[in-house]
């Protein structure tokens, strides 16, 4: 059943569609595939006219998602009344590292692919549209930079929280990409040496600290450890219903433990945008993703110190902020994405 958030009016999208109809304007499906969550849309130049949450299910395989993401656009199309239209394009936000040129997720952690050429498969699903695809922090950051909280900046940083960490380098409006396409890769940072094993196979990842996953495991050792009575009490004293959640409502309840999961995941964080400010001087280093949006207590610290790390001519003058776009970040990048190839805007 389709909740609230989900579709926006379906009376209000049909009058934009059909305003956007009479102007000309072309129509895109924008797609932010996520560890746990998968949001589909239908977009025009400046709005997204209606979408929908699916689970990602990654156990039943990547042509079953595929599969369900085209199903998904279909209903959304018919839902507007435009069965009998041709959208211009597929814009993809998945978790890398990708082959952008090609289509190709080469390996994602959460979603356990490994070269899996996602956009041949879903034009194939959706009668040959073209699709193209980024990395998800990418996508994010994109959104942010042209329609969000780096709107007019030259120069940001945009980190993604959530079940990884993600990343992206705007620079001029444009992603900065590397030498292989593998740039923004801000998850992947070594922050502890021989620090906790992470999903790409290294050590002390900043993934593997303070994503949302890390900091659930941390809350699930507290449970096997009989470490917190207000976790166990939030979980019923199932491990299976410990999630990083689980970790900020026990926090806020006044578990010392679970305040001091939180306190190291924002100073690696800060750490890490340290880091970043000094190879990168940008003008802000912008915070999203699902992690950032359950708790304000992060963000003062990770300002407090990553600005403990910089040089005092810095301190102050790069902004820490929030992410406006909310989970539709994503989105908002794939639709930038794919209206500059389609459009060459």
């Amino acid at each position: 059943m389709r909740g609230m958030n989900d579709l926006m009016n379906l009376k209000d999208s049909k009058k934009m569609i059909q305003e956007s109809t009479r102007k000309h304007e072309v129509l895109y499906g924008v797609v932010d595939i996520g560890g746990t969550k998968i949001i589909a849309g239908i977009a025009s130049d400046d709005a997204l006219l209606a979408t929908k949450r699916i689970s990602t299910d990654a156990l039943k395989g990547p042509d079953d998602i595929t599969k369900r993401i085209a199903a998904t656009l279909t209903e959304l199309k018919e839902e507007l009344n435009l069965s009998g239209s041709t959208l211009s394009g597929i814009g993809v936000s998945v978790p890398g590292p990708l082959n952008t040129k090609e289509g190709i997720v080469h390996f994602t952690g959460n979603l356990k692919w490994v070269n899996y050429p996602v956009a041949e498969r879903l034009r194939a699903e959706c009668g040959g549209i073209s699709v193209h695809i980024d990395d998800d922090g990418n996508c994010a950051g994109l959104g942010e930079a042209w329609y969000g909280a780096g709107r007019g900046m030259k120069q940001m940083v945009y980190i993604t929280v959530s079940t990884g960490i993600g990343g992206a380098v705007i620079i001029d409006g444009q992603v900065y990409r590397g030498h292989q396409d593998l740039a923004g890769e801000i998850g992947h940072m070594t922050i502890i040496p021989n620090g906790p094993l992470c999903s790409c196979g290294n050590y002390g990842c900043l993934e593997a600290i303070a994503s949302g996953t890390a900091i659930g495991l941390q809350g699930k050792q507290l449970l096997l450890q009989g470490k917190s009575d207000i976790v166990a009490s939030l979980s019923n004293g199932r491990m299976d219903e410990v999630s990083a959640e689980t970790v900020f409502l026990a926090a806020e309840q006044g578990d010392s433990a679970c305040q001091t999961i939180i306190r190291n995941a924002g100073t690696y964080l800060g750490i890490a945008a340290a880091n970043l400010a000094h190879v990168l001087n940008p003008e802000a280093i912008i915070f999203g993703g699902g992690v950032m949006q359950q708790s304000a207590v992060l963000f003062p610290i990770i300002a407090s110190e990553m600005n403990r790390h910089l040089f005092k001519i810095q301190q102050d003058r790069i902004q820490v902020k929030a992410a406006e776009l909310g989970d539709k970040s994503g989105l908002w990048g794939a639709k930038r994405l794919i209206a500059s190839l389609t459009k060459k805007i």
